[in-house]
């Protein structure tokens, strides 16, 4: 798809089954970043973008962690559940790169008819992302980097298209980082490579993808919870960290990916995609956080040694057909996708101690073994699934209906760590729908409602239940929204509501029935804006208010409270100005704001609301003929502190103000 007036957001993406949609005729709120607006904002992963230019997203684990997760309209959504180019389970399981990306399309709500369901079962939206391919131009772009406090960096970005008809493109993108982010002790180092293939034939296209990203840090930050009685402490002074300088984490994975597309008809397409992943991550960390004691920040930390490999096969093929019956259009999709899953996991936990989360106490090595187990077969998941989807049109585009059904079947095998059998297995099936309309009474303005399901894997009764053992049937997450999107041609402004219902497994506390009896209902309004406000002047950002609220809750105790870790407003506001007087010269603004949220189910551990300001200046000119192109972006302008949260009551600091510098040229 186009980009948009102003290049940070795509006319359209993907909605899975359903292909690529036009962002008027799409009956859900979704947004496409696009690489101009990941290069703009320096984005190193897919977190860093989407958490400072969408309003319904937040970074939910902290930006130094050795990991990132997302809650997306106050659902967590796991890093391991984005898609690369529509397949699951192909990515780092701790963070994506954004180098070789293209696109980020973000999609909100769950979407189990579009996209199947993911690995972790995230329910709360879906993040795709999706690879550079060669342009028609060549492209050789060289990109230095700084960091703070001293993290040096250089990005390679090549591309040609080759032969006679220019059928062959060939892009190459591969990165380098390392150095001391503003963080104590910390050190990182990352690294990556890809190549993007493609064939464009008359008839065949074929697109072929190998990526490679290697990640170690030393010292990683990690969060804080909050031990029995414990209010909220004052936030520790950017920078202060926990961590031991013997705790590190190595992280690399490798994928390979091919998908092939055959026009049967000029309105018939068949289309298959198959790709693999290794991934291997040691590390020795706090695994659970820092336990804070008291209020004067006295806390309980233990080191954990986790050495896990994981492997996954991902593909789908389906065809899709474009055909007429009488006045009606139909944009008619087939599919079946399956993944398989698999975990190698070896654990060692030490001996907890003391120390404080204002001034921590440094170990010269771990503490003492409390237990061990050498690394075997953790887990086997299998996930398939076959979807039927329509998209109907009548009176020549004036009412689009899209519709289908997706049945999906999920099988999870555990094993002991100890012994290696089988501790539990889950085998179960479920259908979800998905229905929506959008009206266009012309080109510029849409209305659009929409009802779809998300699937996450059932729960097994506890132990201590009356029915211990018992196995659930998958949840159904379910989404109502109703919205309406208005192109102004440079500006277009969007408002959607939306009702998501979660279900949960809770005991009745009088009969000690474990059952899927919890609910957890948020509703909520959204409002953005993106394109040029006027020549010169670019928006980027919007508002969302949410009533996050625990509807069925064990004997009813916690009704009708706030949800935890979701606050009831968000927003991030984003400008661009072309200063007039100095050609070239761009200047940037940034402001996200995040309400108050409850750490506990019963609302009384009340966490701040936060607002932070990000500034930064671009300039482009020529030097012996050749554009470069100068970027400077600073997060956290104020250098304010502050508390970040999760749906778990998970705590983290927010990052401190951090420079990022960047120098490009193209040859």
């Amino acid at each position: 798809p186009a980009p948009y007036a102003g290049g940070q957001v795509a006319r359209g993406g993907s909605l899975g089954v359903l292909g690529d949609t036009d962002l008027m005729d799409a009956p859900f709120s979704t947004t496409s970043y696009t690489e101009q607006a990941i290069r703009d904002q320096q984005a190193k992963s897919v977190g860093d973008l989407l958490t400072a230019v969408d309003p319904s997203v937040r970074d939910v684990v902290g930006r130094n962690n050795l990991y990132e997760a997302f809650s997306i309209r106050g659902f967590r959504v796991a890093s391991d559940d984005v898609a690369l180019n529509g397949l699951y389970g192909l990515l780092p399981k701790h963070m994506v790169s954004t180098d070789a990306l293209e696109r980020i399309e973000l999609l909100k709500g769950p979407s189990a008819l579009l996209n199947g369901t993911p690995p972790r079962g995230s329910t709360g939206g879906n993040i795709n992302v999706v690879t550079k391919r060669a342009g028609a131009d060549p492209l050789t772009r060289l990109t230095a980097e700084y960091a703070s406090d001293s993290r040096l960096g250089g990005h390679l970005d090549w591309g040609r298209r080759l032969g006679v008809d220019k059928q062959v493109g060939v892009r190459v993108n591969a990165a380098l980082r390392d150095g001391q982010p503003p963080i104590d002790r910390q050190e990182a180092r990352s690294g990556n490579v890809s190549l993007g293939l493609d064939y464009q034939g008359s008839q065949l296209r074929l697109f072929a993808d190998l990526l490679y990203q290697s990640d170690t840090v030393h010292a990683p930050e990690r969060g804080y919870f909050l031990a029995s009685g414990v209010g909220v402490p004052a936030v520790p002074a950017l920078g202060i960290n926990t961590s031991q300088s013997f705790d590190y984490s190595k992280a690399h994975g490798a994928t390979g990916m091919l998908r092939a597309e055959y026009d049967l008809t000029d309105h018939t397409v068949l289309f298959a995609a198959t790709g693999v992943a290794r991934f291997n991550q040691r590390r020795l960390d706090y695994q659970n956080g820092t336990q804070i004691l008291d209020a004067n920040g006295g806390a309980r930390v233990a080191s954990v040694f986790q050495d896990a490999d994981y492997g996954s096969k991902s593909s789908e093929a389906g065809i899709r057909s474009k055909f007429r019956t009488g006045a009606v259009d139909h944009n008619l999709s087939i599919a079946a996708s399956n993944i398989s899953l698999d975990q190698d996991l070896g654990k060692t936990t030490y001996a907890s101690f003391l120390t404080n989360i204002y001034m921590p106490v440094l170990l010269a090595q771990p503490t003492a073994i409390a237990s061990s187990f050498s690394k075997k077969r953790a887990s086997e998941t299998s996930l398939s699934s076959i979807a039927v989807a329509d998209t109907v049109s009548f009176a020549d585009g004036l009412v689009l209906v899209s519709g289908g059904i997706r049945h999906q079947k999920i099988r999870v095998d555990n094993f002991s760590g100890t012994t290696g059998a089988t501790t539990s297995q889950y085998d179960r099936s479920a259908t979800t729908p998905m229905v929506g309309m959008t009206i266009r009474p012309n080109k510029s303005l849409s209305f659009y409602g929409s009802y779809v399901e998300g699937l996450s894997q059932g729960p097994t009764a506890p132990g201590t239940s009356v029915n211990a053992g018992q196995i659930f049937a998958p949840f159904r997450t379910k989404q109502v929204e109703i919205g309406t999107k208005y192109d102004l041609g440079n500006l277009m402004l969007t408002a959607s509501a939306f009702q998501i219902s979660s279900p949960n497994g809770i005991a009745n506390p009088s009969t000690s029935v474990f059952g899927v009896d919890g609910e957890q209902r948020h509703r909520g309004v959204e409002f953005i804006g993106l394109g040029e406000l006027t020549r010169g002047l670019r928006l980027l950002g919007g508002v969302t208010v949410m009533d996050p609220k625990q509807t069925k809750t064990a004997g009813g105790s916690t009704d009708g409270n706030q949800a935890v870790g979701v606050p009831k407003l968000q927003g991030n506001l984003g400008l661009e100005w072309d200063a007039p007087s100095i050609p070239g010269l761009t200047l940037t603004g940034r402001a996200l704001h995040t309400g108050s949220r409850f750490l506990n189910a019963a609302n009384t551990l009340r966490m701040p609301g936060w607002t932070r300001f990000d500034a930064g200046a671009r300039y482009t000119t020529k030097v012996a003929g050749k554009p470069v192109s100068l970027n400077l972006n600073i997060t956290n302008l104020l250098n304010r502190e502050y508390w970040e949260s999760n749906t778990a009551g998970y705590m983290s600091v927010g990052a401190p103000r951090t420079i990022s510098l960047a120098v490009s040229t193209d040859f």
